[in-house]
């Protein structure tokens, strides 16, 4: 293990278990409370989901040939979760833009666009959204207030408001079930109304699980953050949802855990990364963890993948865990890793004894950027 960056050294896993149960120093660490915020998550998408229900001036969802999500970081990942929920039960193509633009030719007046950005003012997304609206699409936002209220105000399309004053990160629930029950509403799927009941249930009984007063041996998620702490930890989940909760899983050990962190998902990595873990054994059986993401409905070939795939590499990494989803619809299944991952990330950064909250660098980045305006 490494040295955390505030001096203390806890080397040994008494020492993890302890900095764990600490509540008075994690809480001391914690300036935004995002740990209260994640833990939190089940009435947030409860709230989410009630919010879209309640959205009006929706558009009209006849005749729609396509389904765009535009948003970036936290934002962005609101659409990646979507799609691997409705793409099984969409008959038309859902895809999640990522950036600046230009959009795809086929983006036009029989697309329904969500542009997606929690504080309403995500340069890329409002960029992209200026290509949709000259195409006439069909466009809904989703934010807490900013430019993106604004020019919905001004161009007349639906706006769909949810809470502010948190990270975009610890708001992946008000973020993606206003996306779904807008959906929904304009009547691209049936109803998800069992599946969120289900989700939330399943959350509730989870966030009791992972509770910051359970100690490391009943909790999954300080149990996930003690096993990576001090080690790189690359996350590896089955094409679908699995996959997208790796990749989220790398962005939150990213900004909560200010590590490095990579992700990949089979059977893509089977064709190519596989091979990387070859050489550099020394290095990479000290220093790298594999972190396996499984969904009890990936397929046969797939769940076989993972079996060979780690009997291939463990030998070239200090530690390989596995975390199971849970539930029946895959909504509550990508909900419940994301879950418990997001926790594991911020006990991380806590172990680091760094704030889970602030990203200075990014607020950094964002100011260099808006000096070079034009």
């Amino acid at each position: 293990m490494t040295a955390s960056r505030d001096g203390a050294q806890p080397t040994a896993v008494e020492d993890v278990d302890s900095r764990l149960d600490d509540h008075g120093t994690l809480a001391a660490l914690d300036s935004q409370d995002v740990l209260g915020a994640v833990e939190g998550f089940a009435r947030q998408c409860r709230e989410g989901w009630a919010i879209g229900r309640a959205a009006s001036g929706l558009p009209d969802g006849a005749d729609v040939d396509s389904v765009v999500v535009l948003g970036m970081g936290g934002s962005g990942v609101s659409g990646d979760v979507a799609a691997c929920v409705v793409e099984p039960r969409l008959a038309v193509p859902f895809r999640t833009i990522k950036g600046y633009g230009p959009l795809p030719g086929w983006v036009g007046r029989n697309t329904i666009v969500f542009a997606v950005s929690y504080s309403g003012s995500t340069e890329e997304t409002l960029a992209a959204l200026g290509d949709a609206t000259e195409r006439g699409a069909r466009v809904i936002a989703i934010s807490s207030g900013g430019p993106l209220q604004e020019r919905a105000g001004e161009l007349g399309f639906a706006h769909i408001a949810i809470p502010g004053g948190l990270q975009p990160r610890a708001s992946l629930g008000y973020l993606t079930l206003p996306l779904l029950a807008a959906l929904e509403k304009v009547g691209l799927v049936p109803s998800l109304e069992a599946d969120v009941e289900e989700a939330v249930a399943l959350l509730e009984e989870l966030a009791d699980a992972c509770r910051r007063d359970a100690p490391r041996a009943r909790n999954p998620a300080k149990d996930l953050a003690g096993r990576i702490f001090g080690r790189i930890p690359v996350v590896y989940g089955g094409q679908g949802l699995a996959e997208v909760a790796a990749y989220r899983f790398k962005c939150d050990l990213n900004e909560y855990g200010k590590t490095p962190a990579f992700s990949n998902y089979l059977p893509e990595l089977d064709h190519n990364e596989i091979v990387g873990w070859k050489e550099l054994e020394e290095l990479t059986s000290t220093s790298f963890i594999a972190v396996m993401l499984r969904d009890p409905e990936e397929h046969p070939r797939v769940a076989l993948r993972f079996e060979i795939t780690e009997r291939l590499v463990a030998g070239n990494l200090a530690d390989v865990v596995e975390l199971r989803a849970r539930g029946r619809s895959p909504l509550a299944r990508v909900l419940s890793l994301i879950f418990v991952t997001q926790l594991a990330a911020i006990y991380v950064g806590l172990l680091y004894g760094v704030d889970p909250g602030p990203v200075e660098v990014i607020q950094s980045l964002k100011e260099e950027l808006a000096k070079r305006e034009g």
